[in-house]
């Protein structure tokens, strides 16, 4: 289904607008077809230039946008920001600068060129109150700051599991995480035990406040945050190591030592 998006029929996709969007969901890999809304917006002083028009084939673009706006030069300064929620809350929201960076960065992760239009595939992460996909297992947490207790906004969290696959989440403006993974594959018989999971937290309190003027992460800030310490010990310094899957459960991120009403996951700077 990704193919379709690099190579669509020349006369089922037309770029008036220049620089077009398509997007795909980093858990399973398919393409989003449906349910997306993506807004340009100025960012002196928030003025709505357009939304985007889709394609059969799930192209965001702006066929309506004055030359000026929709012909920028890809290394010319941002002047403004394209805006993707989803209406099925299925996926976390997030801001792309405009003109879009003219390589793949973050969550954008590829490009195709059609005429003198560009392609730029964006992957997309899991939404807190989203339901695991049919064959997929669930990871949640509550992130929060040691600190001072408070919420870590759109930290971006990796995840390598035992079979060495990376799997990407993000928790939302209230520190809420939820990503969903491929069921770990069972061990043979005789086979040595598959390495321990492990858990990369990258985070900046700035980008709480960053992001409250367009209730989105900007998607170069939300990359280029700082990594933290998740920690397994509310009381030490130690770092945090997810615990085994359980066949059928969901599994939660917590630190120990915490109140039994207060199930979080604790971060510090490194």
């Amino acid at each position: 289904m990704i193919a379709t998006l690099l190579s669509p029929p020349l006369d089922e996709l037309r770029l008036p607008a220049g620089d077009a969007l398509a997007f795909v969901d980093d858990a399973t890999g398919e393409a989003v077809m449906t349910g997306l809304r993506c807004s340009l917006v100025l960012r002196r002083g928030g003025k709505l230039l357009g939304r985007s028009v889709v394609s059969a084939s799930g192209v965001h673009h702006w066929p309506d946008l004055p030359e000026r706006w929709r012909e920028p030069i890809p290394a010319a300064p941002a002047f403004a920001d394209v805006v993707v929620r989803d209406d099925q809350e299925r996926f976390q929201p997030l801001a792309l600068p405009w003109p879009l960076p003219a390589t793949p960065v973050g969550q954008i992760i590829g490009g195709t060129v059609f005429g003198g239009a560009r392609l730029l595939r964006v992957s997309l992460l899991s939404a807190p109150v989203r339901r695991a996909p049919p064959g997929m297992a669930s990871v949640h947490g509550l992130l929060v700051w040691q600190a001072d207790g408070q919420p870590a906004a759109w930290a971006r969290v990796s995840l390598t599991d035992g079979d060495g696959r990376v799997h990407e989440g993000a928790s939302d403006a209230e520190g809420r995480l939820s990503l969903h993974l491929a069921l770990p594959r069972p061990n043979r018989a005789g086979s040595p035990s598959s390495p321990a999971a492990q858990l990369h937290v990258f985070a900046a309190p700035a980008l709480a406040g960053a992001s409250l003027g367009l209730g989105a992460p900007d998607v170069l800030a939300f990359a280029a945050q700082p990594e933290v310490r998740a920690l397994a010990n509310a009381a030490t310094s130690g770092a945090y190591a997810p615990p085994v899957f359980v066949p059928g459960e969901p599994l939660i991120l917590a630190t120990l030592g915490l109140p039994p009403a207060r199930r979080e996951l604790r971060l510090a700077p490194i």
